[in-house]
């Protein structure tokens, strides 16, 4: 069994959502790890900011991988540039396919649902603090929702994945209508078929969706 560190770990958030920052910090309270959260970031611009002041002050990052001005990539880069020592664990949820990959090619160390439970993020970050990788339960999780999500995506015809893409494009209606050669409102009752074939409410939800599952990159 790993033994429980007894330093104290020095953590950066990196999340948008304040409700998941409550969370992070509420579940970190009750696992057991001696800990201090440096500071809480919602966005690239801030995560950056605080590596290029304080950085070395940091052990650990935890990081959300979508982001209002970029993704967890663009901070593991300024991570890797700065030529800083922090262990980096990505709060799992956006992140899919092949960018789970890429993520740990670019030197992630671990992965986590946002769901995790105080004796989920202790295994996490007992793990990736003692020099271990951490892709077991937190990945395997990640890998399992994908499946699911993957298989629902499956269900859309080759038309409905079209329209997917131009969403994912930037057209709006009635461009997309050009392009597929029926009206405006055939869209709209096709997104509204996509909508409920895959459980999301609007086509930013769709978009992201579809880059869960790698129709879209």
């Amino acid at each position: 069994m790993m033994e429980t560190l007894d330093k104290e770990i020095r953590i950066l958030v990196v999340e948008d959502q304040p409700v998941c920052r409550l969370g992070i910090r509420m579940t970190l309270s009750s696992s057991g790890i001696k800990h201090r959260i440096l500071a809480e970031t919602e966005n690239v611009s801030q995560a950056i900011d605080f590596l290029e002041k304080k950085g070395n002050d940091a052990d650990l990052v935890l990081l959300d991988y979508v982001l209002p001005d970029g993704t967890g990539m663009d901070v593991i880069q300024a991570v890797k540039r700065l030529h800083l020592e922090l262990k980096i664990v990505i709060l799992s949820g956006e992140a899919g396919g092949a960018i789970i990959k890429q993520l740990m090619d670019a030197g992630v160390n671990g992965f986590m649902s946002k769901s995790v439970t105080p004796e989920e993020i202790a295994v996490v970050i007992n793990s990736v603090m003692q020099g271990h990788d951490y892709t077991g339960e937190g990945l395997m999780r990640v890998e399992d929702d994908l499946k699911a999500d993957y298989e629902t995506m499956k269900s859309l015809t080759r038309r409905e994945m079209e329209l997917v893409t131009l969403c994912a494009n930037g057209l709006n209606a009635k461009q997309i209508a050009d392009e597929m050669n029926v009206t405006p409102h055939s869209i709209e009752n096709m997104k509204s078929t996509i909508f409920a074939k895959v459980g999301v409410k609007s086509t930013n939800e769709l978009i992201l969706y579809a880059f869960k599952v790698g129709l879209i990159s």
